[in-house]
């Protein structure tokens, strides 16, 4: 038997028959502050419940599936999301410090003022997301961030390599010793200015009869 406890207070939560939460459905409870410190999550259902200031320190989500759910300040410090799905949830002002969420999906999630510095966000879904947040120090490459609002952002050593900004909002967004190499930005081009060939360069005769016309 598990009893999923309140992180301050210690009263209980929830009470699960099970020693383990893992494949579990959970579906509109209010488990809000809740301690889920170092439990294991993988291919649970988790949807319509109030998640918010819980702590998912260390916790294991592989594979897990969340929607619907208000996740607001919650702690997800260390966690492995690898392959879940998180679309469809407001996550304002959580942290997802060194995550590892390689090739989840986060489509359409409210995560502004979220913090996500030096996680694995490989080849991540962000597609429609608002992530005004920081992102420093986090691997980013291959990412999807189709239309996601950056607003803002901090990418201060980030690795974009690869990742799709198109149509991304990045009004502000800092980019300051971010690898941007092979990433596609807001219009839908590679990242970056073209440089012109040697061809079109003029002999200098010309380019002196051009400077003395």
């Amino acid at each position: 038997m598990l009893e999923i406890k309140h992180r301050t207070t210690g009263k209980r939560l929830l009470k699960v028959k099970n020693s383990s939460l893992k494949g579990c459905k959970l579906s509109g409870l209010d488990l809000v502050g809740a301690d889920f410190r170092g439990l294991d999550f993988s291919a649970c259902r988790i949807t319509g419940c109030n998640l918010s200031d819980s702590d998912f320190t260390n916790a294991k989500l592989v594979g897990c599936k969340m929607d619907n759910c208000v996740v607001k300040r919650a702690d997800l410090t260390s966690t492995d999301l690898r392959n879940a799905d998180i679309s469809d949830n407001v996550m304002e002002l959580s942290k997802f410090i060194r995550c590892n969420a390689e090739n989840a999906k986060f489509r359409h999630c409210r995560i502004n003022r979220g913090v996500f510095a030096n996680g694995n966000f490989r080849k991540v879904d962000f597609f429609f997301a608002d992530l005004r947040g920081s992102f420093r120090s986090a691997d980013l490459e291959g990412a999807n961030l189709f239309g996601s609002d950056l607003t803002g952002a901090d990418f201060t050593s980030a690795n974009l390599q690869k990742a799709n900004m198109t149509d991304a909002k990045i009004a502000r967004a800092i980019f300051s010793y971010a690898k941007m190499q092979g990433s596609i930005g807001t219009n839908g081009q590679p990242w970056g200015f073209a440089i012109k060939g040697n061809h079109d360069k003029k002999p200098w005769w010309k380019v002196w009869n051009d400077a003395t016309a």
